[in-house]
């Protein structure tokens, strides 16, 4: 199962994607709460100074298909597990604390400083001594490079998401190559977002070379031999068996790399635990299985880590499908969904906290974290069935809604090989029968998941399940999945027109408190819309070989990871 991001490197100014018998009442435990998360902590893996780690090693690592695109800012990419390798080698100017605030990442920038805000003005001092493994210095012509292709003047670079970059005006040399100053057009308080992973300018400067330089592999400009700004550097890349090996980078700048490599390995869902126990793996995520957490412990080095996550799951609705375009039916889908049960389906298995998710813009724990959707999506079979009557459908004798002589069809489309994503389907599947709705549910391959039924380009589903990733910068990572309906995230492809000049209040805001008000009439008209229904936000729950440390589950600081940091104990 894959899990697109709301871009946390490349594109944290995007979204990351994730693959990922109850009868109608009230709204009665709908409503979901923080404090139940409260005990957990934002990071949660085990930190240590370098001085106490091994120098050598290998971190083996399981990811659930190989990247499809090693430009993440593609169409066909953008996957937690795409943002996670590419946090190996491509660089980034500022990293986030545990909290979700940010600063400049030293390895990579001197100072990161908003200098005016009319026009709004960004400087960064890039490290001098920071190069691509080829020699190449990184300066303000990589940054210039990255703004012209993802700033949607040129449709035919089709990026995931222009998010914040729309609104840079400019990219220009200060006082030297190293000395980059981004002038904006319009106000953007998330300013930063942008700046977590930068690609070299050969391979984004053309349209082909966007869409094609990376499809293989992050190459240098010669096409031929990998390239990387980073601690790490790809070794080889087995695109049929899904395997992606890195080592040392030899042009690294930074503290010498603790390990000697790194493996990224493709492992089904299914056979995750096991590889795991089989000490095949070094770390791996839960996924809220019971079987998978006992399998952990049967690993005698094992230890299991939680903390708070970013990963929010939810079911979405083809807005553009004969059976979702009205908002009316979408509602009645969602008011027919016992969200609790469906939470707890998947956390309680790993004795994490239950709690429905009621916000799509601020995670639980997050300042601006309100209820808006249980006002709209509360459980209630009887509310369903009213607004599928309104809509024009009659409920026959075998239970089922009907409109002009045609039943009300829902195909489910999931990924194989996950059985939490089944077991969602299932319960979807039990519960919305009981409003009338006929779910069918469609298995399809994983690795064809995304590229093949989920993406604007093919949206072939009538409802998915899959989750996003949020991101320290929640409000205009956002954009790009709700607006405007033809976005590269928007896979519901509706929206509400009102949205557009919404976030360009929102994100003009540099007042916090204002910003959140905001950001919360936004998150009331995506709820309204009804083309993603919030489930619950994932707690993570890890099983971590036991002296594996700075390197784990954590909520923010997943994307900022130091990988010359991350290692064995002594």
């Amino acid at each position: 199962m894959r899990i697109k991001s709301t871009a946390v490197l490349a594109t944290a100014a995007a979204a990351a994607l994730v693959l990922a018998g109850c009868s109608g009442g009230g709204t009665a435990g709908e409503s979901s709460s923080a404090v139940a998360q409260s005990s957990l902590k934002s990071t949660g893996w085990t930190t240590a100074d370098r001085s106490s780690i091994k120098d050598g090693g290998t971190l083996t690592l399981p990811i659930d298909s190989a990247p499809a695109n090693f430009q993440i800012n593609n169409l066909d990419s953008g996957t937690v597990d795409d943002q996670t390798i590419a946090g190996v080698y491509l660089p980034g100017f500022i990293q986030f604390k545990e909290n979700g605030d940010w600063e400049a990442n030293p390895d990579y920038a001197e100072s990161v400083k908003l200098t005016k805000d009319s026009p709004q003005t960004v400087e960064i001092k890039i490290n001098p001594k920071a190069v691509w493994s080829d020699g190449t210095p990184i300066t303000v012509k990589d940054v210039a490079a990255n703004w012209k292709a993802l700033n949607g003047t040129n449709p035919a670079f089709a990026p995931l998401a222009t998010n914040v970059w729309e609104d840079v005006d400019s990219v220009t040399q200060g006082s030297d190559e190293r000395d980059v100053i981004m002038t904006f057009k319009k106000t953007n308080a998330d300013w930063a977002s942008v700046l977590t992973g930068i690609y070299p300018s050969w391979a984004v400067d053309t349209p082909d070379h966007f869409n094609k330089a990376w499809a293989k592999g992050p190459y240098a400009a010669d096409g031929t031999t990998y390239v990387s700004g980073g601690p790490y550097i790809v070794k080889s890349f087995d695109a049929n068996g899904g395997v992606l090996t890195f080592e040392k980078n030899s042009k690294w700048w930074g503290d010498t790399p603790k390990l000697d490599t790194i493996v990224f390995k493709t492992v089904s869902r299914d056979g995750l635990a096991q590889a795991y126990a089989n000490k095949e793996l070094d770390a791996i995520n839960l996924y809220g299985s019971a079987d998978n957490l006992k399998t952990a412990n049967s690993r005698s080095d094992s230890k299991i880590e939680r903390s708070l996550g970013t990963t929010w799951r939810h079911v979405t609705l083809n807005g553009t499908s004969e059976v979702f375009k009205d908002k009316e039916v979408r509602q009645a889908f969602a008011q027919s969904l016992n969200r609790k049960v469906l939470a707890q389906a998947i956390l309680s298995p790993v004795k994490s906290p239950g709690d429905v998710l009621n916000n799509m813009v601020y995670l639980p724990g997050q300042k601006g974290y309100e209820d808006d959707a249980s006002k709209v999506y509360g459980y209630s079979t009887d509310s369903a069935k009213k607004k599928l009557e309104d809509a024009g459908y009659k409920i026959g004798s075998n239970g089922y809604a009907s409109k002009d002589g045609k039943e009300l069809d829902v195909r489910f489309v999931i990924p194989s090989d996950n059985q939490n994503s089944a077991n969602i389907a299932q319960l979807v599947q039990q519960q919305t029968k009981l409003a009338g709705f006929k779910v069918t549910i469609d298995t399809v391959p994983t690795d064809d998941f995304f590229t093949k039924y989920i993406t604007t380009t093919t949206r072939d589903f009538d409802a998915t399940y899959f989750a996003w990733q949020g991101t320290p910068f929640p409000v205009s990572s956002l954009k790009s999945i709700f607006y405007p309906a033809d976005a590269g995230q928007n896979y519901a492809g509706v929206t509400d027109d009102s949205l557009g000049a919404a976030w360009d209040k929102a994100n003009a805001e540099l007042d916090a408190s204002t910003r959140i008000k905001d950001a919360q009439a936004i998150d009331k008209k995506i709820v309204a819309v009804a083309g993603t229904i919030p489930l619950f936000a994932e707690p993570y729950a890890w099983g971590v070989r036991k002296d594996l440390v700075n390197y784990g589950p954590a909520q923010f600081q997943s994307s900022s990871v130091k990988w010359q940091d991350v290692g064995y104990t002594k």
